[in-house]
């Protein structure tokens, strides 16, 4: 214990500096009071890491133990919907004012409370950036220069002319670059999307209808043609890359599924075709429950604008309704946050999707197997079995008993590193608390 503790702080120490030289212990037993490996709930039980990885045991003579056994270990969460360079102040103007190189300083600090919250995979669906700061952070998570979650990237959203993702609100004699990437028709899809491969992107995204959060469009009404989004799959795929979409209505999400999209964040307004589709394709919905209860909560007293707040009350009982029937259905379902609200509140999202039907054990299916699937790495994360990527979270309690146990995590190991022990989270140094 007294050597735990000795590396324990060392890595503290780093890691207030925002640096990733700390190395993963050789070798830890983390000694688990239940354990959930990604599909079902089991008894306790030991996890041995060695490295950077989960091995069989048994464990060596000199490993590290780890107490966790009031404590359920889960695989490291994964997120499919994270815009780290966003901050809820950021959505109530243009927010013109932030370099690239201060936003993606936002999305590091943005991450690290995420890595803390318990996610150690995110994905970002487009950012608001009109560079490639993400791509960078990225790497250089990637390259150990920076503590960070594995983060997979498609760097812009793609928008059509007055599309959510346009700047809709500005007048029309006002000549600006927005943060996005405007594209109409299949040829100029193709020159984006080649261009965000060019410099980096993982994934493509998509804008296929209107949305909340901006101004002058109906989240009911797509925006892209088939023709248009079937050009978009056709060139993603071509790359050996992925592409989902934001469809809030039924008319876009049919159209983006039968054109062969990787996943459809929001699917708002799914209807009984889209259920058949996801289902027959098997392809996940990333439904991003909690951040319209937030925006109905909180949007008011911090500034959001009164379209964006009423087009959420005009929309949340029917999602209700029809995300309800969609998990009845058996529709497949990945986590996703859409964090515009702060980062440590990602994990309310459980509560919600099991308040409309979704069993818990689904849920942390939704952010463990399923989205590892739907990035192509169930190889490589999501499980709690030999071989996988070291990424280890722990809950006190039981989460199939309470799901809202899942906003406390208390243990995080990344990779075979330490960055959450009991009750100690570096972040709270970088926050300054006291």
């Amino acid at each position: 214990m007294k050597r735990y503790l000795i590396s324990l702080l060392a890595f503290l120490s780093v890691f207030a500096l925002g640096t990733a030289s700390a190395t993963a212990q050789d070798e830890i037993v983390l000694r688990c009071g239940a354990v959930f490996d990604g599909e079902t709930m089991g008894d306790a039980a030991d996890i041995v890491v060695r490295d950077t990885r989960i091995v069989a045991g048994p464990a060596s003579s000199s490993a590290e133990i780890v107490d966790l056994s009031g404590h359920t270990c889960l695989p490291g969460l994964i997120d499919l919907h994270a815009h780290l360079t966003i901050n809820p102040e950021t959505l109530t103007a243009l927010d013109m004012n932030r370099s690239s190189a201060a936003r993606t300083l936002d999305a590091l600090r943005n991450a690290q409370i995420m890595l803390g919250a318990g996610f150690t995979t995110l994905r970002s669906p487009g950012e608001f950036d009109g560079y490639y700061g993400i791509v960078d952070l990225k790497r250089s998570i990637a390259a150990g220069k920076h503590i960070g979650p594995r983060l997979l990237v498609a760097p812009h959203a793609i928008s059509a002319t007055g599309g959510h993702g346009d700047f809709n609100n500005l007048m029309a004699d006002l000549h600006i670059e927005t943060p996005t990437r405007i594209a109409d028709g299949p040829d100029q899809l193709r020159l984006e999307i080649r261009r965000e491969f060019k410099y980096g992107a993982d994934w493509i995204k998509l804008m296929m209808t209107g949305g909340v959060m901006s101004a002058g469009d109906d989240p009911n009404v797509s925006t892209y043609t088939e023709e248009e989004v079937r050009a978009a799959v056709e060139e993603a795929h071509r790359h050996k890359k992925k592409i989902t979409v934001h469809a809030h209505g039924a008319p876009g999400i049919n159209t983006a599924l039968r054109a062969g999209v990787d996943s459809v964040e929001h699917a708002t307004l799914v209807d009984e075709e889209g259920i058949r589709l996801f289902r027959e394709r098997g392809i996940p919905m990333v439904p991003t429950l909690y951040v319209m209860n937030y925006i109905l909560e909180a949007g008011e007293a911090i500034g959001f604008p009164r379209e964006s707040i009423q087009k959420a009350r005009d929309l949340i009982d029917e999602r209700d309704r029809r995300i309800g029937a969609a998990f009845a259905a058996g529709v497949p379902v990945a986590f996703g946050s859409d964090t515009i609200f702060p980062h440590e509140q990602a994990a309310r999202e459980f509560a919600v999707m099991t308040g409309l039907g979704l069993s818990p054990e689904a849920a942390l299916r939704a952010a463990t197997t399923v989205p590892a699937r739907t990035l192509g790495l169930e190889d490589e994360i999501g499980r709690i079995a030999p071989g996988y990527a070291a990424d280890v979270i722990a809950v006190e309690g039981d989460p199939v008993e309470d799901i809202r146990t899942m906003e406390d995590v208390r243990f995080v190991l990344r990779d075979g590193r330490i960055v959450k022990a009991i009750g100690v989270f570096p972040m709270d140094i970088l926050r300054g608390a006291r």
